[in-house]
C-alpha cells in the first residue's frame, strides 16, 4: 500500500469515528430530553411505559412492606366466627414478603389520586381493547388524597376488619405527624383482578395542606385482622408503603 492511500485510509477511518461520536452523544442527548414516561402525554404511552407508571413509579411505592399472617383457630360452627385459643396451644405462622422495585407486588398500593395514575388506567384499557380508542383520556382533580390498595384478600380483610380503620389506616407526614384516614371504600370489581379498596385522606385542614409537594417521605400505614377466619387463607395484613412527594410530578408540576 502507498503512504498516500495509508494516510487517505487513516483519514477516512478518523472521520467514522468522529461520526460514531457525535451520533452517540446526539442519542444521550435525545434520551435525556426523552425523560421519564410521565413527561410525555398520556396517548403516547405505549404498554411497556403504561405498566411502569402503574407498577413502578413515583406513584406506586418503591418502598413497601407487606405482611401476612395465618392462625390457626378454633371455629364456632353456629356463628362461624373464630374463637381464640389458649396461649399454650395457639400456633401461628407468619409469611412476610419485602416488596423493592419489582413489576408488580402481591399487594399494590397506588397514589390514585394522581391524575398520572389514573390516566395510564385509562390508557392501558385503551392499548388492551382498540375500541377504547375512541374514549378521551380525562382525570379530574378529586378533592382528597385518595390511596388504594389492590387485591382480593385485601379487600376481604379490610371489608372485614375487627379493628376500626380510623384507628389503624393513617399517612405518616413529616414533623413526626400523622393524617387519619377520612373515609374508606370498597370495591369489587367485575372482573377478577379488578378489586381494592380506597382510602381517602384530607388535602387541607383550616386551610392548610396536610401535604407538602415538596415533602421527601410520606408513609402509608394500614393495619386489620377478618372477624371471620377462612381456613388456608390469610385473615391478617400489615402493610407499610413508602411514598417521595418531591418526585411525583409529571411535566414538571407536582401531582398527588
Amino acid at each position: 500500500m502507498a503512504i498516500s492511500d495509508f494516510r487517505q485510509s487513516a483519514r477516512t477511518r478518523s472521520a467514522g469515528l468522529k461520526r460514531l461520536i457525535w451520533l452517540a452523544v446526539f442519542v444521550l442527548a435525545i434520551s435525556s430530553l426523552a425523560g421519564e414516561p410521565w413527561d410525555k402525554r398520556p396517548q403516547q404511552w405505549n404498554l411497556a411505559e403504561t405498566y411502569q407508571i402503574l407498577s413502578d413509579s413515583p406513584w406506586s411505592p418503591a418502598k413497601t412492606a407487606v405482611e401476612l399472617t395465618f392462625e390457626k383457630r378454633y371455629i364456632d360452627p353456629l356463628t362461624n366466627r373464630r374463637v381464640e385459643l389458649p396461649n399454650a396451644n395457639r400456633a401461628t405462622a407468619v409469611e412476610r414478603a419485602q416488596f423493592g422495585r419489582q413489576p408488580k407486588s402481591e399487594v399494590p398500593v397506588l397514589w390514585w389520586s394522581a391524575k398520572t395514575v389514573r390516566l395510564a388506567q385509562q390508557r392501558l384499557r385503551q392499548l388492551r381493547d382498540p375500541a377504547a380508542l375512541r374514549e378521551p383520556l380525562r382525570a379530574d382533580e378529586l378533592k382528597d388524597f385518595v390511596l388504594i390498595v389492590e387485591g382480593t384478600e385485601a379487600l376481604r380483610i379490610l371489608s372485614d376488619s375487627t379493628e376500626n380503620l380510623r384507628e389503624t389506616v393513617f399517612l405518616e407526614v413529616p414533623g413526626g405527624l400523622s393524617l387519619d384516614v377520612s373515609d374508606a371504600r370498597f370495591v369489587e370489581g367485575v372482573k377478577a383482578g379488578e378489586d381494592f379498596v380506597e382510602f381517602h385522606f384530607l388535602r387541607q385542614i383550616e386551610g392548610r395542606p396536610t401535604v407538602s409537594p415538596d415533602a421527601d417521605r410520606v408513609v402509608f400505614h394500614c393495619k386489620a385482622t377478618a372477624k371471620t377466619a377462612r381456613p388456608g387463607r390469610p385473615d391478617s395484613i400489615s402493610i407499610r408503603a413508602e411514598f417521595e412527594p418531591r418526585k411525583m410530578r409529571a411535566a414538571g408540576r407536582p401531582d398527588l
